[in-house]
């Protein structure tokens, strides 16, 4: 009886080849479209599916292969459904080789809704999840980089293809099937995907990382269709990024877009930022932001929300940093970072906003939208305590309610003209996050008349009290204790400014 193998591809890479070693091997190629005359113009004998179904190619293509006579040949099962095969003279089809049309591509393409709709593949996925259904008797292979597997295979055993290897194909066609179902679905969503039942996240691996958070964890980088922030990072110069890199330059930027229509600099280290200012130029946000604790910024990420100059460049390499980003550099200011090569320099097309956050647990994940507003409303915030407050203070409680907001809670930092001061991030109890802050600070004046934000509201008035203590004059935070009423009396009996925003920003 003759064998068949099915050949309708999008990817023509190697699929000459491939169809070269299944006609040497005895296998008549039925192929349609363009896969088809790709074929034949490369000398390949091609039975048309038309031929087979006796039922021409409908509807502009639309629907070629949708037929009984093709998905019985898939689906057929050896020792079970001969006769009745042969009764409906179906095709004694082997092999199966597909992949689909571009849809990942054209998404970023952003096209009108009807040539998206098009370009959607339903024939393709259709015969990948009935031949991976019936592996134990069908190839299935989706993967140019599979067809030299697949000969080395045949040749190996004679044209006995093992079972593994037929089920290692098939879990990949159903990732291929899966993958290409996510775009689509996260194409067309219009809701929060967190409000549906099922939730779906499609990702394809840009590259494996040397290592995870640790040299003993692996760690790969994924990025999603259509516009994602990670693919349009271009690295200028410097080494190779890390897992703990890649998450230390997206939290820094993260922080950045907060204050991308200002000419702002921040320094993180380990997803805190240990400096931030804003300036009057790169250079002098760098600086000021540097002043909040240098020594915490050597080996930091630096970010920018404006285009680095030279000067500020050849401040940058007096100290050692892993990595700069920016939105763009100045030719000169690249040149000067060339003189140290192992620092890594990274230019990015867009500033990073992230609509969800996962996290994963044994069996499961929390998913949970991204924390992307800063105030509760318009009003911002509610003074409770204190005297009327000028145009700089109000600049400083909006500047350190940003900053606290991107710290790992419990989280206070103290902030003066636009510039971080000192923070205390990761604690268990506030008011040691307060003390550390302050601990940190050997110039104590530094603290006075500056500006207190906190994470979340303040459960006793000791926090208070010890700001007032070192002159701190002004303080938000979310409000909401069951003891705000005690906290804000102790703020007016100290005269400090005390503000509730109604909205706390953990982050943990």
């Amino acid at each position: 009886m003759d064998k068949y193998a099915i050949l309708s591809v999008y990817n023509k890479k190697d699929i000459d080849k491939l169809a070269l070693f299944l006609e040497k091997n005895g296998y008549k190629i039925l192929s349609t479209g363009g896969t088809a005359k790709f074929l034949e113009e490369k000398g390949i004998k091609i039975i048309k599916i038309s031929e087979i179904t006796k039922f021409p190619e409908i509807f502009d293509g639309r629907v070629k292969t949708l037929h009984p006579k093709i998905f019985g040949g898939i689906l057929k099962r050896k020792g079970k459904d001969e006769e009745e095969g042969e009764k409906q003279n179906i095709p004694n089809i082997e092999v199966v080789v597909v992949n689909f049309y571009p849809f990942e591509r054209v998404i970023e393409d952003n096209l009108e809704l009807d040539e998206m709709l098009e370009n959607i593949d339903i024939g393709g996925p259709s015969m990948v999840r009935a031949a991976a259904k019936n592996f134990k008797n069908i190839i299935i292979i989706t993967d140019p980089n599979d067809y030299d597997k697949f000969i080395e295979e045949h040749e190996k055993n004679k044209g006995e293809i093992s079972t593994s290897f037929r089920r290692a194909l098939a879990t990949k066609a159903f990732l291929s099937t899966s993958y290409y179902d996510s775009l689509i679905f996260n194409y067309l969503n219009e809701s929060s995907p967190i409000e549906k039942e099922i939730f779906v996240l499609g990702g394809r691996k840009l590259q494996e990382l040397r290592y995870g958070e640790n040299p003993h964890q692996k760690g790969a980088l994924f990025y999603t269709p259509p516009e994602s922030y990670i693919k349009g990072i271009e690295q200028i110069q410097g080494k190779k990024l890390s897992y703990n890199n890649i998450k230390d330059f997206f939290e820094t930027m993260s922080l950045v877009e907060e204050f991308k229509n200002e000419i702002f600099c921040a320094i993180t280290k380990h997803n805190n930022s240990c400096g931030a200012a804003v300036g009057n130029s790169p250079k002098d946000a760098f600086l000021k932001a540097l002043e909040g604790d240098p020594i915490s910024a050597f080996g930091g990420i630096i970010g920018f929300s404006v285009k680095v100059d030279k000067e500020t460049a050849e401040e940058i390499i007096k100290s050692f940093f892993e990595i700069v980003i920016a939105p763009e550099f100045e030719k000169e200011a690249l040149e000067v970072f060339r003189k140290k090569k192992n620092l890594r320099v990274l230019k990015q097309k867009k500033f990073p906003k992230r609509k969800f956050n996962i996290s994963m647990l044994d069996g499961g994940f929390l998913v949970q939208e991204e924390d992307s507003v800063l105030w509760k409303d318009e009003k911002k915030y509610e003074q409770v305590s204190g005297e009327k407050v000028d145009t700089s203070v109000e600049k400083d409680l909006e500047f350190s309610f940003k900053i606290v907001k991107h710290l790992k809670s419990n989280a206070i930092c103290i902030v003066k003209n636009q510039k971080l001061i000192t923070m205390g991030t990761g604690f268990t109890s506030r008011v040691d996050a307060l003390k550390f802050a302050i601990s940190r600070i050997e110039d104590k004046d530094k603290l006075k008349d500056a500006t207190l934000a906190s994470s979340a509201f303040f459960p006793f008035p000791d926090s208070i009290e010890i700001a007032a203590e070192y002159g701190i004059k002004n303080v938000i935070q979310p409000g909401g204790s069951i003891r705000d009423k005690e906290v804000i009396q102790r703020a007016k009996e100290l005269s400090i400014n005390m503000f509730l925003t109604g909205i706390r920003h953990f982050k943990h």
